[in-house]
């Protein structure tokens, strides 16, 4: 018999051996891009994330992971899944350019501990404020992940609505954030967060505004050593997914994506609550002063934040039905 015939009988019986679903099975390939730091709870997320649905799945999804601004800052991963260039990313509230009612799940002093935002953002009851976002995008929201409670970090302590007057304060590029901080009285100054670093190192601005876990992942420790716990915005972040490339995964496809994408949501909420106190725990133990507001000042920054709201009700579609949203799921209210 000649080898060729050989070699045909042997690969036709280790085709018979394989299971018809398993040879014809689809083989789903991602890319899912972050800008969060190697340390960050939304890059663990992405590991987590990662590691289940291609287990579930037998390995017909393969997920390759860009954290830490390897695809490209927030604004360029979005751009990329919108387009479908990259499959799944984490981006903050830049969604609100294409869907403007999202500009108002980050509205001041609204969100008063980490029992109310699981009741905001994870109960279902923020899906009607995602208006038209799919329909304008391109791109679905899958899940809401956490950047958390947003503090204020300085090159000098601030202990007053004075010292706030003297900051020059880095802000996102959203106006909303450039709102607030003119109503706080300081000089805000729009920059992407991959020029921060050498922005406080250089002193071009003086402080930012970042939940602990950022300053923690980024190193704006070592250029900012005192921070005001002053928890005025709770930020989520978006888990969008491009919609075309979604709707081609089978049934079962979606189902095991669905799960996973649950799964590492519930663990990185739990991760990052967790690890707020021991990243206040790290931050002091390299030399960050951290400032609890008195009650006076406390009050002082939300009562300098009311006319924001009033910003947002004339700017924003949804934001007064957002604020009363809000309060209805407060458990301090109960």
């Amino acid at each position: 018999m000649k080898k060729s015939t050989v070699f045909a009988l042997v690969a036709a019986a280790v085709m018979a051996a394989v299971p018809l679903s398993a040879a014809h099975a689809k083989t789903y390939r991602a890319v899912f891009a972050g800008y969060f730091g190697p340390a960050h709870p939304n890059t663990a997320m992405m590991e987590k994330f990662k590691s289940e649905l291609e287990e579930v799945s037998g390995g017909q999804f393969k997920i390759v992971l860009k954290p830490n601004n390897e695809a490209g800052g927030e604004e360029k991963i979005m751009e990329l899944c919108k387009r479908g260039t990259i499959q799944i990313a984490q981006v903050g509230g830049l969604l609100k350019y294409d869907e403007p009612m999202i500009a108002a799940w980050e509205q001041p002093f609204v969100i008063n501990s980490w029992e109310h935002a699981r009741n905001v953002f994870l109960s279902g009851g923020m899906k009607p404020f995602e208006g038209q976002y799919t329909e304008k995008s391109g791109a679905r929201i899958a899940g809401i992940i956490v950047n958390g409670f947003r503090q204020i970090s300085c090159n000098f302590p601030v202990n007053s609505m004075e010292d706030l007057g003297r900051m020059k304060i880095r802000t996102p590029l959203n106006d909303v954030f450039v709102e607030l901080f003119k109503a706080l009285g300081t000089n805000p100054t729009p920059m992407p967060a991959t020029e921060l670093y050498t922005a406080l190192e250089t002193k071009v601005v003086d402080g930012q505004d970042n939940p602990y876990s950022m300053v923690e992942s980024m190193g704006w420790y070592e250029v900012n050593k005192y921070m005001l716990e002053s928890r005025h915005i709770f930020s989520p972040t978006f888990v969008i997914v491009n919609d075309k490339w979604y709707n081609r995964l089978d049934d079962q496809a979606k189902q095991w994506f669905d799960t996973a994408m649950t799964n590492a949501i519930k663990f990185n909420w739990d991760e990052s609550e967790k690890g707020e106190a021991k990243t206040v725990e790290f931050l002091k133990s390299k030399g960050v002063t951290i400032t609890i507001p008195s009650d006076e000042f406390k009050a002082q920054m939300i009562k300098a934040s009311e006319p924001v709201w009033a910003w947002f009700d004339k700017e924003v579609p949804g934001s007064k039905e957002i604020r009363d949203y809000c309060a209805s799921v407060d458990p301090a209210r109960k």
